[in-house]
């Protein structure tokens, strides 16, 4: 039987900083979907500072050890997916819809 403590003194390691909690809240939503549990830390209330001045307001985002390589390899993903302008999902769509059909049936 494993020692539940174990996993949960697991060494964190720092995956990014970004600016802004909501950048930081974004993308820890995209890791939590994918399995992997985040901790989110900022040195400075970010309603007292909400930009960043000398990395002031900077919040930074830790992943257990463990995850580190499966957690770098979805914010690789997002980012290329990001600079292609393309959709989350990698393309089946036929293309835009016509805006001028509503679906209707006349």
């Amino acid at each position: 039987m494993e020692n539940p403590k174990n996993e949960r003194d697991e060494k964190l390691v720092e995956l990014a900083r970004v600016q802004g909690d909501f950048e930081a809240q974004v993308l820890k939503g995209m890791l939590e979907s994918e399995g992997i549990e985040v901790a989110v830390r900022t040195g400075v209330t970010p309603n007292i500072l909400p930009f960043t001045v000398d990395g002031l307001g900077q919040v930074k985002l830790f992943v257990k050890e463990s995850d580190f390589e499966a957690a770098k390899a979805v914010m690789k993903e997002n980012e290329e997916r990001e600079r292609e302008g393309g959709p989350a999902d990698s393309g089946d769509s036929e293309g835009p819809e016509d805006p001028n059909d509503a679906g209707a049936c006349n």
